[in-house]
Order: C-alpha cells, then structure tokens, then sequence
C-alpha cells in the first residue's frame, strides 16, 4: 500500500499470479486423480430421426452435459478379442455407476471378450453404455469358464439407464444352438449340476429395473433369447437390429415378462424363433414399424 492510503498496483498484479497458481496447481490434482474419465460437451443439433439404417447422426451420439466419460481402456481392457475383459468391464461399471450422468464408453475397433457377468444397481440417474465396438460372448460351452447358463450380460436393479451406439453386441451362439443335452455336460467346465435344452443363455438381459432405453445398436447370434426384460417398466427400445439364422433354434429376439409401459419401434428383428414374444404379467405395451422375418412373428404367450 502507498504511503497515502491507497493500494500499490503491484500487490494487486502479485496476488493475481498467486491465485492463478494456486488455480492451477488445484486443476492438475483433479485429474491426475480423475480414474480415466473425460468430459464430453453436449453435442447440438444433428439429426433425431431414429429410421434404421439413416445416415444422418443419431441420438447415440449425444452424451449428458458435462458427462464423464468411463473408457473401458484405461481401467484395462485389451479389447483384442482374446484376452478376458470381464474384471476391467466390472471395474468399469462399478466406478461409472457412482457417478451422475457417467458414460461408459467401448470404442470403435475394440472388441471386448466378456464371461458372463452381471452389472448391477443402483446406480446414480443417468448411467449410458456406449458401445461403438463389439462385445462378444466366449466361443462355446468349452470356453464357458462359470455355471451361469440362463444369460451372458444381465443388468439388474437399474433406474434410467441407456445402451446406445454403433456397435454390435455378438453372443456367438452357433456352438451352442445344436448341441445336445450330454454334450453340453461334457463341455462344461462346471459339471456338477444336470443339464437340458432349455439352459443355454441369453444375451442380453434386464432385470427388476425402470427406465430404460436401448437404441441403435446390433444384437446378434444369441444362443438362445437375445433381449429380455423381466419384471421391467418404462422400456424404449428403438432403432435396434436383431439378426440370427432363421434356423437358429429358439432365438427369440425380444422377450417380456412381468413388464409394463414397453415401447419397441423402428427394428429390424430376424431370429429363429419369435421376433418379439409377450409373456405372463405385462401390460401397456406398444408395438410398430418392425421388420421381421426371417422369425415367426409378434407373439403372445408361449
């Protein structure tokens, strides 16, 4: 200060560098302990036409405002196909599930070789699994290394929650869809336990949960049922493409059971079994512009 009172411009010029560092200093901790998420800015305008096959950019592009993003490769995935990806998945989920609005990213070219898992709630609103790579199932009963056998991914005990993306979700089930009871014994790597037709997995499961949206992605080669909700409400699926030969036994490509407020639309579904089977305990669903076949249709009940 100047001997007449009043400030010296070099004290203000000297604190100014002081909070500047200190600003910075504090910046750099932040992410040297930010766990491999990114902040994504919102991505305005573009298209909202959710038309299988469009061109235009689609919804799967948008993240929340200021979404973290979780990268499955900085938590340890190879994404070579080979190697097991499961743990870093699981670690992955656990560390985006704490977070508002966290995105869970696959990138493209990457393929993640997941073992059965289960990817559970709660979890903060607003969790998005973007899957722009490929997600794929061990390759038969022999490389099946747990004793789950009725799904491959199941996600439980969600509240709005969405799988979006360009990529491909592939249960690889050819060597699972002729294979008979005995067989399927002596494969299994867990053989303690009888075994019939009917125990072979589905891909993609959701269980007891609300608000979900499942767009623009591809499911494909399940060994059984490649989409179900049990005991679900507030469903949107949308944009979605479901393929397996039209010879592939049992693969049903949508399943709902004890599941209320469903919304599917805009699909491509081709199964060997039922396109989209409706079940015992739902209600208030709708139901338009799919494409199915090869399948046998839209039904209810067994």
């Amino acid at each position: 200060m100047s001997n007449n009172g009043v400030p010296n411009p070099i004290h203000y010029w000297l604190l100014s560098i002081q909070i500047f560092l200190f600003s910075s200093s504090a910046l750099n901790a932040r992410t040297a302990h930010g766990w491999g998420t990114k902040h994504q800015n919102p991505i305005k305008g573009g298209s909202h036409n959710l038309g299988h096959g469009s061109s235009s950019s689609s919804v799967y592009d948008s993240y929340q405002p200021y979404s973290p993003i979780f990268d499955v490769p900085s938590f340890g995935a190879r994404g070579d196909g080979v190697s097991d990806d499961s743990k870093a998945f699981q670690v992955t989920w656990s560390a985006a599930c704490a977070v508002k609005n966290a995105t869970i990213k696959i990138p493209s070219k990457f393929r993640l070789l997941i073992s059965p898992i289960t990817l559970q709630g709660p979890c903060e609103p607003g969790l998005v699994l973007q899957i722009d790579g490929m997600i794929v199932a061990p390759g038969g009963p022999r490389m099946w290394l747990k004793p789950e056998l009725l799904q491959w991914i199941n996600f439980k005990n969600l509240h709005d929650f969405v799988i979006q993306g360009r990529g491909t979700i592939n249960g690889q089930g050819s060597a699972w869809w002729w294979i008979t009871p005995r067989i399927l014994q002596n494969q299994l790597t867990n053989r303690n336990s009888r075994y019939d037709d009917t125990m072979k997995p589905t891909a993609v499961r959701f269980y007891s949960s609300l608000n979900l949206t499942i767009r623009d992605i591809q499911i494909q080669n399940s060994p059984r049922c490649h989409l179900k909700f049990d005991n679900c409400a507030g469903v949107k699926v949308t944009n979605l493409s479901i393929s397996s030969p039209g010879d592939s036994p049992n693969t049903d490509g949508i399943h709902l059971q004890n599941s209320q407020r469903v919304e599917v639309e805009n699909s491509t579904i081709s199964c060997g079994d039922d396109c989209i089977s409706i079940q015992t305990g739902c209600s208030d669903v709708n139901i338009q512009n799919i494409k199915c076949g090869p399948g046998h249709g839209i039904r209810h009940g067994a």
